[in-house]
């Protein structure tokens, strides 16, 4: 029997049967009034099924003294990557790079080894480096030009834009691509993969950040002409301006809503009304939604500038900033925000491109131009440097607060992305269209607690 027959007897079995036997002489016979008088069937939902996902941090990556985490697959580009962001899920993957492609990657076909790098391109990674990225489509991201009343639109080529910065709906509907013009193109992901439905129009410099809210329903943008936008999806238009930077932003990221001391927490809660944005000079302002001025964390004596990236800790109760010309992160106290020390790399480490920290409340990801480090901030060592006028004794010991993770070598990390379980990470390389060399390589990791 075909399977278009099973599924109808399956549909057949499960309808109910009613009594449909003549009625004699007008009188009703039992089983006829038993069905009439039987309740009636429970209507069905008009809401979608729903995936069970279970997002909850398992309480072995929270307790660990530390992670193992170790490079697995290489997915290839022909280009630097300046963007990535991922499905919540962490299902498909989105990488933006120069050349003005968006390439949309199977994460867990990549992981589980169902393409394998050629001997030419084991051979620029390490040794752990043995699969290929499943790459499942592509497309462009378009400078949308917009044409005057009146007038017909060129007929030139497409022009490209690389994805300076780019984010993605949780479930993959739909995603954000800023272009190297200010655009902000809004495109379906899901269905008409790649069809631009809306440009947000305003700024006027490339936009190098992009953030969707937690609610989804509106995003935070940042460009290269120091403004910051916040965008209302459903209607298009600006719902408020962030003002105040003086120079190119940078980076842009959430406030935490995570205690690591409740069970069954997820890691990827955000408060929707407090959020963060860096810029070139060094500065990192603190935004409160329901207020109209942000709270500055100023830059000390002798600090260096050029912020490239900043984070905040699993509770949300710490900042690090990570620096380019002094090669050290610095870490923040956001109730007093205040400066509490700065880890220092090591020589010739080169800048700190970008910095994500991990639910154990204790480390941090730095990524330098040398190597990615997982840092333990809990050690004491002459690597940790504190401020003029804090004269506590602190403890030092020779111990190396660090531990290299595999991989990346010898260029610019442009992104890191975490899966909410901390299971997985991804690093891209890329410039984002500053200074720096790329390797063009992206990687994804797996992570274990130990």
């Amino acid at each position: 029997m075909s399977s278009d027959e099973d599924e109808l007897d399956l549909i057949g079995a499960s309808t109910p049967q009613l009594n449909t036997q003549p009625e004699d002489d007008g009188m009703e016979t039992e089983d006829a009034a038993s069905v009439r008088n039987s309740p009636a069937p429970a209507p069905r939902s008009s809401e979608p099924p729903q995936r069970l996902i279970d997002y909850t941090l398992n309480a072995s990556l929270i307790n660990c003294k530390t992670y193992d985490v170790v490079p697995l697959v290489a997915a290839i580009h022909p280009a630097p990557i300046y963007s990535v962001a991922t499905t919540r899920c962490f299902r498909w993957v989105f990488t933006g790079s120069e050349d003005g492609y968006i390439r949309k990657w199977d994460f867990f076909a990549s992981m589980n080894g169902k393409t394998a790098l050629t001997q030419v391109q084991r051979h620029q990674h390490v040794d752990s480096v043995t699969m290929a990225g499943v790459l499942s489509s592509w497309f462009e991201n378009e400078e949308q030009i917009k044409t005057e009343p009146g007038t017909e639109p060129e007929t030139n080529a497409t022009k490209l834009s690389p994805v300076y910065s780019m984010d993605v709906h949780s479930e993959g509907l739909w995603a954000l691509l800023g272009t190297e013009s200010g655009n902000i193109n809004l495109v379906t992901v899901r269905h008409d993969e790649g069809k631009c439905h809306h440009v947000l129009r305003n700024h006027t410099a490339p936009v190098s950040v992009l953030r969707v809210t937690p609610s989804e329903t509106s995003a935070i943008s940042g460009s290269w002409d120091k403004s910051v936008l916040e965008w209302d999806l459903n209607t298009g238009s600006v719902a408020r301006t962030f003002g105040g930077h003086s120079s190119q932003i940078s980076s842009a990221a959430f406030q935490p809503d995570f205690n690591p001391n409740a069970p069954d927490q997820e890691w990827d809660r955000k408060n929707h009304n407090i959020f963060m944005t860096t810029s070139f000079d060094g500065q990192c302002f603190i935004w409160d939604r329901r207020e109209k001025e942000p709270n500055k964390l100023g830059l000390p004596d002798r600090t260096p500038p050029w912020c490239l990236s900043a984070c905040w800790s699993a509770d949300g109760s710490k900042i690090y900033m990570g620096r380019r010309n002094g090669q050290a992160v610095d870490e923040w106290d956001f109730a007093s925000q205040k400066l509490v020390r700065s880890f220092r790399m090591p020589a010739n480490s080169g800048p700190v491109s970008y910095v994500a920290s991990m639910p154990n409340g204790k480390h941090i990801i730095c990524a330098s131009n040398d190597n990615v480090r997982l840092w333990n901030t809990e050690i004491e060592s002459s690597f940790t440097v504190y401020p003029e006028g804090d004269k506590t004794p602190k403890p030092s010991s020779n111990v190396i607060p660090f531990t290299i993770l595999p991989g990346h070598h010898g260029g610019c990390i442009s992104q890191i992305a975490i899966d909410p379980t901390c299971r997985y990470m991804i690093t891209t390389s890329g410039n984002r269209g500053w200074d720096g060399v790329s390797t063009n390589a992206c990687l994804f990791y797996d992570i274990s607690a130990v």
